[in-house]
């Protein structure tokens, strides 16, 4: 019975996951970020992962669409020095930042708002990302249980044509690279 009504009331998607605190997803991301300096961020909101990371990555790049949450966080990381805030569309403008990427970075994607999507920038983004100059990206896509089953399938497909892995931890959809990546340099075995 409380799956059901976590399940109608939207916490829970059976095949995607849960809805978790925010402390948690930055646990998840902290405890996979290796020797990753960068985050890219897509959806600022009201910064708590700004936040809740700051202090463990040397540089993190966030974009927010919403011009008063953008302000917000103007103000509430004015003296954070490694904290570059931009103001658009993620799907258009992470290309501009991906040029001031100079290594393997971290990537947190939540510019989807909430469903049901009107803007999808999550295809844009992995493009983005996947035709990078750097490589061995790690990336995490929030809220899972709010995607369609197309939506994922086709996650997944962009995955898998890059050579990464598809998983879904915790309600987040992570996207490791797989052996066969060029980044390890080791082809698959036939």
């Amino acid at each position: 019975i409380i799956k059901r009504l976590l399940t109608l009331v939207g916490l829970l998607n059976p095949a995607r996951g849960v809805k978790i605190k925010p402390a948690r997803k930055a646990e998840i991301i902290l405890s996979a970020k290796a020797d990753t300096d960068i985050l890219v961020e897509t959806g600022t909101e009201h910064g708590t992962m700004i936040e809740a990371v700051k202090s463990k990555f040397k540089t993190i790049f966030s974009i927010e669409l919403n011009e008063n949450l953008f302000k917000e966080n103007l103000r509430r990381f004015e003296k954070d020095q490694n904290v570059h805030l931009y103001h658009g569309d993620s799907g258009k403008i992470i290309s501009d930042i991906l040029q001031k990427v100079t290594s393997s970075a971290t990537f947190w994607l939540d510019a989807h708002g909430d469903p049901p999507y009107k803007n999808y920038p999550v295809r844009d983004e992995l493009a983005a990302i996947f035709n990078h100059r750097i490589k061995g990206h790690l990336i995490f896509i929030d809220d899972a249980r709010h995607f369609t089953v197309k939506e994922m399938r086709e996650i997944k497909r962009i995955a898998d044509t890059h050579n990464y892995n598809y998983e879904i931890v915790e309600g987040l959809i992570k996207l490791t690279p797989t052996l066969e990546h060029p980044l390890y340099g080791v082809t698959a075995q036939a």
